[in-house]
This record gives C-alpha cells, sequence and structure tokens, in this order.
C-alpha cells in the first residue's frame, strides 16, 4: 500500500521516497514507491504532474490502495531511492477548482436543494451535475453569490480521518463507500463531504468562483465553472474583448452588448434588402436570356456561362425560366467562386435526360454530379473546360 502524502499535506512539492515495486502499465514503464506526493486520477480530478529524478511523470493511476508511476523512461530499479517533484501550478490549479467545486455544491443545496451528483474538473473548465431540472439567471446567481461569500470570508479548511460507521455523525453532503478510514474535508462552519482529493487551507485561497453556463442534461442541470487563477485569466480575456468591442461600436461597456445587438439586426435588414435587389436583378436577366435564346422546333435553348454566380443562382435562373410554361433546355454554367454545370429541360421533353448530359460532359470541367431527368449539375475544378462542356451539351440537345 503506498503512503499518501498529499492526503495530510498538499502543499508539499517535494519529496523522497525508495521505489517498491518495478512494472509495466500499458506498456510504458512504471514504479510503485513506498510513499508519494503524486495524486492519482481520481473522483473527478487529473493527476498530478512532475518528475522523479528528473524523469518526467507522465501519468498517475491507483491500482486498490497503491498509487502507479508511468515514466517517460525506464531508469529505475527496486529499492532505489528517489526525489520526486510534482508540477506545483497544476496541483494549485487543481486544489482552487477542488476546493471550489465543495463550496459551489453546498451553496446550490443550501440555496436551491439541488444535491451534485458528479463532479469533473477539465483543464480548462469544471462541471457539477445538479439533481435539478432547471435554473433560472436569479437561481444560478443567488448560489454563485452564496459561494463567493465563503470564500470572501476566508473559512478554515480540515482534514478529519473517520471510521466509515463514525459518518452518520457527521453533516455530511457526501458519504463514501470505501473500507478503511475515510478522509473527510471539512469547510468551517459550512460544509462536510468525504473526499480524497487535493484541497487549500483556506478558502481565500480559492479565489473567485464564476459559474459560465449551464445546460439540460439527462433531467439534471450540468453547471460549468471556473475558480482562483482561471476565474481571472477568464475574465481577463472577456474584459479584453469587451473593451475592444467598445471601441469598434463606440460604445461604452455597459451598452456594448445592445449596440452589437443593433449592428447584427442592421445586417440582417440589409441581407434581405440585398436579396430583394438579386431577385430583382435575376429576373431581369432571365428574361433576357429567354429573349435570346435559340430554337429547335417548338423547343427554346437558353445557354450563358457567367463569370461568377454560385450554383444556387444558376438553379434559381433556371426555375424562373421554367415558370414561364414553354418547351425549354436550360444550359449554364460558372466560372466562380468554382466551375459548374446545370442543365434543365421542361417536364413534356422526356426524351432528353439532363442526368445523362451531365454524366457525358462533367469530365471537361474535371468533375462530376447527378441529379434528376428533369433538372441535374457539376461541381468542377477546371473553368477551362465549360465552354466545351455547354458545346456537347448543345449537341446534346439538337439530336
Amino acid at each position: 500500500m503506498t503512503e499518501r502524502l498529499y492526503y495530510t499535506d498538499a502543499y508539499s512539492q517535494e519529496f523522497s521516497s525508495t521505489v517498491a515495486e518495478r512494472l509495466l502499465w500499458k506498456g510504458n514503464p512504471a514504479v510503485r514507491l513506498e510513499s508519494t506526493c503524486f495524486y492519482p486520477e481520481s473522483g473527478g480530478q487529473p493527476a498530478d504532474r512532475g518528475h522523479l529524478n528528473g524523469t518526467a511523470v507522465v501519468a498517475v493511476v491507483e491500482r486498490g490502495d497503491d498509487i502507479i508511476h508511468v515514466l517517460e523512461d525506464d531508469r529505475f530499479s527496486e529499492h532505489d531511492q528517489v526525489e520526486g517533484q510534482i508540477d506545483w501550478n497544476r496541483r494549485f490549479d487543481h486544489m482552487q477548482q477542488h476546493t471550489g467545486q465543495h463550496i459551489l455544491s453546498q451553496a446550490f443545496l443550501r440555496e436551491l436543494n439541488a444535491n451534485t451528483e458528479s463532479f469533473h474538473l477539465s483543464g480548462t473548465s469544471s462541471t457539477i451535475d445538479l439533481s435539478f431540472e432547471s435554473l433560472t439567471r436569479e437561481e444560478l446567481y443567488r448560489a454563485e453569490d452564496s459561494a463567493n461569500q465563503i470564500v470572501f470570508q476566508d473559512r478554515k479548511v480540515r482534514i478529519h480521518f473517520v471510521d466509515p460507521s463514525d459518518q452518520q455523525d457527521l453533516p455530511l453532503r457526501s458519504t463514501s463507500e470505501r473500507s478503511g478510514r475515510i478522509r473527510v474535508i471539512e469547510i468551517e462552519d459550512f460544509d462536510f463531504s468525504s473526499c480524497g482529493g487535493t484541497h487549500c487551507n483556506r478558502t481565500g485561497e480559492v479565489g473567485p468562483i464564476k459559474i459560465l453556463r449551464w445546460e439540460r442534461v439527462r433531467k439534471k442541470v450540468r453547471v460549468e465553472f471556473v475558480c482562483g487563477w482561471r476565474a481571472f485569466r477568464d475574465y481577463r480575456w472577456k474584459n479584453r474583448a469587451v473593451y475592444r468591442l467598445s471601441r469598434m461600436y463606440s460604445a461604452s461597456g455597459s451598452d456594448v452588448v445592445s449596440a452589437v445587438e443593433k449592428q447584427i439586426e442592421r445586417e440582417r435588414e440589409l441581407r434581405q434588402q440585398v436579396k430583394v435587389l438579386e431577385n430583382r436583378l435575376l429576373k431581369l436577366e432571365a428574361s433576357q436570356l429567354m429573349d435570346n435564346c435559340l430554337t429547335q422546333g417548338s423547343t427554346r435553348i437558353v445557354v450563358k456561362i457567367w463569370q461568377e454566380r454560385d450554383i444556387k443562382g444558376l438553379n434559381r435562373a433556371a426555375t424562373l425560366i421554367l415558370e414561364s410554361g414553354e418547351d425549354w433546355i436550360i444550359l449554364l454554367g460558372t466560372r466562380s467562386p468554382k466551375p459548374a454545370l446545370l442543365f434543365a429541360r421542361s417536364q413534356g421533353l422526356e426524351k432528353h435526360d439532363m442526368r445523362d448530359w451531365v454524366s457525358q460532359t462533367a469530365h471537361l470541367i474535371n468533375g462530376r454530379g447527378g441529379g434528376t431527368p428533369d433538372r441535374a449539375q457539376a461541381g468542377g475544378k477546371q473553368s477551362e473546360g465549360l465552354d466545351d462542356a455547354i458545346a456537347e451539351a448543345l449537341k446534346l440537345a439538337q439530336v
């Protein structure tokens, strides 16, 4: 069994120990030490990182009561003496987030009677899943304010070890099913919870607790939050973003959201106006194409290659022409934003299959396509072949 030094002192950054076992863990070199400061991945909290005699510790995992250190290289033998050093910035960050989670979970319980059912700490933020189906903004802020009051009061965080049977004597927010002595984290006059994680000594060290967002997940509420330095960095970039937007929109920070919303609405109106004008232009172009069409008996043939028109524009033009009610064959192309062909016909011209025409001509623009007998299209990579493709389709129309 590995002695877990972090159980009683989460602030130790260096330690000495002895290699008790040398092994492979999932094909990687690893060691078990007699004692360690390294926290293993457990309880929603990621593992520590650091070094043993200069060798990087790339993972730390539990194996029953043992802690296995997965290493960057294989240099140790059993009974070797090692000097360990943990990545303190990573450790303290996890301490802030985990202690902050205890505070926030108790705040949700007290303010909203919402129990925390799970906790996960990632490299950027943390989440708790609450036994609650929905939250209002006011409820969210109430719990957040309550949590930060505990931070500002700089309450003591204590560690207790109790027998499993003694858990019922404590006002535990969460109990443990582990055998043997149970480790309990107490936040003075606020929260008791069984936990094996690393924690701050006082709530003031947690720093600000800020809820980022929440969402419904399987009839529960998942709350994402950050604490301490993470909250400070989150505020820093958001404050910078608001400042830049304020400069761009000539608005104060408190008014910038309204200014952006007005700008978005104005752009929406302008897009609608542009769409109306585009439709008018398209109708005019369709009318001109019909006036300048080729004729073959009662069938009228439209041929046009645009320098710049997307495939949606080609389709709209074809639809406007077909709506005139006469017998039409439509052969359209565009060079930009990418080469494309569109062939269409009136329903009364069943002897012509637009899919076959596209199949026979798409290779000329280094492309391929498909569609229906009435309308088919192809996208390609070689605009130089558009004229040949349209010419080939025109031959097919005259058969």
